[in-house]
């Protein structure tokens, strides 16, 4: 059985969105794959691992989804600053 595919409302910095595919496995645990989007480009996919209950794989989407978001706009604002130096 598996649980349709979802648009899930993460806590993300502006400009960046997700699609996320959760799916039941046989043993009842859920697992799945979020594809993050910075305005409309694609820019990762993040694979999550089997979680005891939908609950559990959504919390773990959030939490890895943001600090995915946070990590590159981090990494994109140092590469700005090392160009003005």
């Amino acid at each position: 059985m598996s649980t349709p595919q979802q648009q899930l409302l993460v806590d993300l910095p502006d400009g960046w969105s997700s699609r996320v595919d959760i799916k039941q496995t046989t043993n009842g645990c859920y697992a799945g794959v979020a594809e993050l989007s910075l305005r409309g480009l694609k820019w990762g996919t993040l694979v999550f691992m089997q979680q005891p209950s939908l609950e559990a794989a959504l919390a773990r989407v959030r939490l890895r989804a943001s600090q995915f978001a946070r990590e590159r706009l981090s990494l994109k604002e140092a590469q700005l600053l090392m160009r003005q130096c």
